[in-house]
Parts: C-alpha cells; sequence; structure tokens
C-alpha cells in the first residue's frame, strides 16, 4: 500500500483545545477615532487559524500552546486571515462551492468541471506532492452547496499530514488535523480515484459524507516565530492534556489583554506587533 507521512501528529503537533469560541468574540480590532471597531465573529470558527498556525509550530519545532489564551488566540485569528488567501483563495471557495459534485455532460462533452474532477485531477496531485516532501498540506474543505457568499463559512479547512493509498491506487485515506476535533488521530477523509466525473461521496471519517471537495491552499511559512507570553510551564504541554480553563481565557476582558504587563523573558520566539496596528481581538 503506497503511503507517506510527514512526521506530524495530531495529539503532538495539533491544539488540544476545541475550535469553539462565544457568540460575538471577534476576530479582528480596528482603532478608530471613535474607539474600536470589532470585525468578524470567531464563534463561526478560526480553523484555518489554527490549521496554518499549527504548521508554523510543527515547523519551527516549538511546542503548542495548550490553552487559546488571547496572545494565541490573536495569532490563530491572524493566521485565520492569511488562510483566506484574499481576495483570490475567497474567490476559489465561492467558485466551487456554486459548482455540482459531478462534472455536467451534453451529448457525451463535459462541459462543467464538477468539484471530485477539481479533486482528483488537479488538487490530489499538489497534495501528494507537497506530503511526498515532507509538509503537511494545508486543505480547504468545501461543504457548502450555493451561490450565496453568506454560505462560505460553512465551509472549513484541515490540515493532511500523511495519505494511503489503496493497493491498486484506486482510492486515497488523507489523515488529517481537524480542528473540530481536536488531539483526534485517527480522522481522514477518503475519496476515490478512478472515476472523476461520477457522483462519488467523499467521506469524511468523524462525519460522512458532508465533503463535496477538497483543494490545498495557499500556506506561506511565517517570518517571524509565533510570539506567546504567560508561564511557559503552564502554557506549553507536548501531550494532549487540556485545562479545564480554557474559555476562562476567551472570557478575558480584551481590555485587559492588551494593557497586561509584557514579561520578554516568558516569551518565545518573534517581535512584538504595535498596539495601534490592525490586530486579531482579544
Amino acid at each position: 500500500m503506497p503511503s507517506a507521512t510527514t512526521g506530524f501528529v495530531p495529539s503532538q503537533h495539533g491544539f488540544p483545545f476545541p475550535n469553539s469560541y462565544p457568540p460575538g468574540t471577534p476576530v479582528i480590532e480596528v482603532p478608530t477615532p471613535l474607539g474600536i471597531l470589532p470585525i468578524g465573529d470567531a464563534s463561526y470558527g478560526v480553523c484555518g487559524g489554527m490549521v496554518f498556525a499549527a504548521v508554523d509550530l510543527f515547523l519551527l519545532g516549538q511546542p503548542r500552546p495548550i490553552e487559546p489564551e488571547p496572545p494565541v488566540f490573536r495569532y490563530l485569528c491572524k493566521r485565520l486571515i492569511d488562510s483566506w488567501n484574499m481576495p483570490f483563495g475567497v474567490l476559489k471557495y465561492y467558485d466551487w462551492q456554486r459548482r455540482p459534485a459531478a462534472s455536467k455532460t451534453f451529448a457525451g462533452v463535459r462541459f462543467a468541471d464538477g468539484l471530485l474532477r477539481l479533486t482528483i485531477v488537479e488538487e490530489w496531485p499538489k497534495i501528494r506532492q507537497s506530503i511526498d516532501a515532507g509538509l503537511p498540506a494545508a486543505l480547504g474543505i468545501v461543504k457548502s452547496s450555493s451561490f450565496s457568499p453568506m454560505a462560505l463559512n460553512k465551509n472549513h479547512q484541515v490540515l493532511a499530514y500523511s495519505y494511503d493509498l489503496s493497493d491498486d491506487e484506486s482510492a486515497v485515506t488523507l489523515h488529517v488535523y481537524d480542528p473540530n476535533y481536536p488531539n483526534d488521530d485517527t480522522a481522514a477523509i477518503t475519496f476515490g480515484l478512478l472515476d472523476p466525473d461520477a457522483d462519488t461521496p467523499i467521506l469524511h471519517s468523524c462525519e460522512g459524507a458532508t465533503v463535496r471537495g477538497i483543494f490545498l491552499t495557499e500556506y506561506s511559512r511565517p517570518v517571524e516565530s509565533p510570539l506567546f507570553y504567560g508561564n511557559f510551564s503552564n502554557q506549553i504541554s507536548s501531550n494532549g492534556s487540556v485545562c479545564s480553563s480554557v474559555m476562562e481565557w476567551i472570557l478575558m476582558s480584551s481590555s485587559t489583554a492588551r494593557n497586561r504587563p509584557i514579561n520578554r523573558d516568558l516569551w518565545y520566539g518573534g517581535v512584538n506587533k504595535s498596539r495601534n496596528a490592525i490586530r486579531p481581538a482579544v
């Protein structure tokens, strides 16, 4: 059975807290003359930020934080915005979500490529190449089937870190870190490779046939290391334990989080960002 892996393990390198945040939690805050303007709603999830940040830490050899403390949450939101690759990344999600799953044909001639064809013919070779090279593949997961841009938030992002091909290479299983299922080393996405124009389901091991299409997103490694602070020994975990106070940090006052004195001896990597710049919230 042909296979390849990058060495990434969700229970060791993925974030141990869930992709779940209180309604009304802003993704970014923009300073204005009239005060702080909150933008976005993290209750829809920050999956792309968690995926990109997990790759960042994996490639940099840095341990993962075990809680979404304010500096961690800010970094996740920053990487969420990066993961959208605006405007082209968002446009790709929209283009894909309005396409049919199976290709459209007329008189035996294909006139519209379906999501399965795009996934198998265009995206799977790029995903395989990335994993073969040892780089976990950040994936856009199209779940929505809609012409409405308002349905974009129903799509998702995961990280493929290894794959297994069937013996005859008729099907592939991508082993993924899914931020919706923390510490799950069994999460996987499986699809056939033989008939790209069929309406064959793409199966998520935790959800069933919820995936319509998969594409490789444009991940780029950050110039600076992630910047977190706090009690280093309490923040960082190399195992799968999850602290019970996960949500306490999210519910903290954003002003308290922003104005807390910084002990640079307890930061690792990176440089501090200006408080006057547009920044992820909390």
